[in-house]
């Protein structure tokens, strides 16, 4: 528990209740503030004292301050939960931040003005005093409104963490595309690369960010399915062929996100390009044409124009999406970002479970930094939350970290992966997973793929999947 110097919220002058300001001061090295703490704590106001793993806590997001006073010993790579919930409610408040790191820009485009002042910390034992009691004479001229305890805030980075040159420039694009209101766009890359992440970015770093944010994924849907889900239903038939919306028309003035875009149907693919032509769509039943302005964002882990010569995606579809592509290399491509994303996690999953943040030792920094990640940084994102919640110290070692990353090998080099291999290969590949998807239902699987029964089993025998 944080040290309460005063426990009354409110004040009394000439009968008439006001409020008293509280303030929290969040420092793992208070023992540094003692002759500012002296003469502060028997003030006109109620002071809370904490360490920061006190203050991640959710106590804290049951509090309201009027000024925080944090010490980052620690450069903050995330942001706690309860300080983005104290920015995003209406009551008027300010931060004095000691630091001798760069504040996270995350942070400060969510709090803008709020952040009064940023102290290093060798000036700010001198200086604190003179700087705490100008802002309190800042904060004595504003008004203070009623507001509303706010519903829980979840937060999510608002760029790609790491270094490395490819996701600076993915980070620089992400910008100027969010900046258009409706520019579609296409995301590509292996599982667990980023591509839900990116395509929430350009959402929610637009002015349209409060409108609707809709993803459906494309995979093993049949063409009636996504015509009806997609575009919407006009009834005629009642029951038989009940009316809805589309996903379309449903994230008017927001964004729809297409997962899995090489899975649509030659029919689907006709109409989303005459959408994205015309921005008109006419339901399935329809003659009237309905007008809505939706960004489509496209999402596929293939090389898009591998299917165009193939046959089985429309080309002018495909240069449409193309000429606004973002590429997310796999994680195995930037290694240098690995001890970066470690840092980023373990901070983010000890501000989520109100834990410490524990350290690394280098032979497991050095083991995550040689593994392979197939699945990419999703993959390192859950290895590093088991190792938070799992681990009793304040060092993750070899022994903390899950058993198959000692006991696996890089993959070989004569292993193709598959955006090296040929359009077989890229068929044969497909047709084992829409077979374990359907748990070997050979009706389903040919379904699935538009295919009949008799040339999905001459597939089968060709490919040697038929045993």
């Amino acid at each position: 528990m944080g040290f309460i110097a005063d426990t009354n919220s409110h004040e009394s002058i000439n009968g008439k209740k006001i409020m008293q300001i509280k303030i929290a001061f969040i420092s793992d090295r208070l023992v540094e503030f003692q002759p500012f703490l002296k003469k502060t704590l028997h003030g006109e106001y109620r002071l809370d004292l904490y360490e920061h793993i006190e203050a991640i806590r959710k106590s804290i997001q049951m509090i309201y301050y009027d000024l925080f006073i944090i010490d980052l010993k620690e450069e903050w790579l995330t942001v706690p939960g309860w300080l983005l919930e104290q920015a995003n409610h209406q009551y008027f408040y300010q931060v004095v931040f000691i630091t001798d790191h760069p504040l996270p820009a995350t942070l400060k485009k969510k709090m803008g003005d709020k952040i009064y002042q940023v102290l290093d910390f060798s000036n700010a034992r001198i200086s604190l005093s003179e700087v705490f009691k100008d802002a309190l004479t800042a904060m004595e001229k504003r008004q203070y409104r009623d507001f509303k305890l706010p519903s829980t805030v979840r937060w999510r980075p608002d760029r790609l963490i790491g270094n490395d040159e490819n996701i600076k420039r993915v980070n620089e694009f992400v910008e100027i595309i969010s900046r258009t209101s409706f520019t579609p766009c296409l995301i590509r890359g292996e599982s667990g690369t980023g591509k839900d992440l990116v395509s929430y970015i350009i959402h929610s770093e637009n002015e349209k960010q409060q409108n609707p944010f809709i993803v459906k994924d494309c995979e093993f849907a049949t063409t009636n399915e996504l015509l009806s889900d997609i575009f919407g239903v006009i009834s005629d038939n009642g029951r038989l062929n009940p009316a809805k919306k589309g996903l379309i028309e449903q994230a008017a003035g927001g964004t729809l996100v297409l997962k899995n875009i090489e899975r649509l149907p030659a029919e689907v693919q006709n109409k989303l390009l005459l959408y994205l032509d015309s921005h008109i769509i006419k339901p399935i039943g329809g003659e009237k044409p309905i007008r809505v302005d939706t960004r489509i964002i496209a999402q596929t882990r293939f090389d898009l124009e591998t299917f165009v010569q193939n046959g089985s995606f429309n080309p002018e579809l495909y240069f449409h999406l193309k000429s606004f592509e973002i590429y997310l290399p796999p994680l195995r491509e930037r290694r240098r970002d690995i001890s970066l994303l470690v840092r980023y996690f373990l901070q983010h999953f000890s501000f989520l479970y109100a834990k410490p943040m524990p350290k690394i030792s280098p032979m497991a920094l050095n083991l995550l930094k040689d593994y392979y990640w197939p699945g990419n940084v999703q993959e390192l994102r859950e290895v590093i939350e088991f190792s938070v919640l799992s681990n009793p110290t304040n060092e993750i070692h070899l022994k903390n970290l899950p058993e198959y990353l000692s006991n696996s090998k890089n993959i070989p080099d004569d292993v193709d992966l598959l955006g090296n291999c040929s359009l077989k290969e890229i068929e044969r590949v497909h047709i084992e997973r829409v077979l374990a998807r359907t748990k070997g239902n050979k009706s389903k699987a040919a379904d699935f793929l538009q295919i009949s029964r008799t040339t999905l089993r001459e597939k089968l025998k060709t490919y040697g999947l038929d045993k």
